[in-house]
């Protein structure tokens, strides 16, 4: 049984390829609220990130390219090398926890920053799919 997407070779490729989209998506929105927002350019401003306003617009656009490139199954390999990109880049922007004197934000921070190992290793399998 292949999956949604001519690349896939089960259903479970395609359950896999949705959740890992699914994911940016709802992160994306929950970032598109003022706080958020406020929140992500202040930390930018602080870890020293020039441009903070701009670098933070910048993501969220990286983001959504990546998310809608491997959605529609066109040039999905170019989404999810778009998406590796900004995982990394917002990982080690935002998630400095050898930068945090307070230890329960730093063990938060470490929390994202492991967490975001594993949505790497999530991309990765996906970009072996789609190339």
């Amino acid at each position: 049984m292949h999956g949604l997407y001519p690349g896939d070779a089960s259903a479970l490729d395609t359950a896999g390829r949705l959740l890992m989209i699914g994911f940016f998506v709802i992160v994306w929105l929950r970032n598109l609220s003022r706080h958020h927002i406020e929140d992500h350019i202040k930390r930018l401003t602080v870890f020293g990130c020039p441009m903070p306003r701009q670098a933070f617009w910048a993501g969220m656009i990286l983001d959504a390219v990546g998310c809608a490139l491997v959605l529609i199954d066109w040039h999905p390999a170019i989404g999810v090398l778009c998406l590796i990109a900004f995982t990394v880049l917002a990982t080690l922007l935002l998630l400095r926890f050898w930068e945090m004197d307070d230890p329960i934000k730093r063990t938060g921070m470490q929390n994202g920053f492991f967490a975001n190992l594993g949505i790497l290793g999530g991309l990765l399998l996906l970009l072996q799919r789609v190339i």
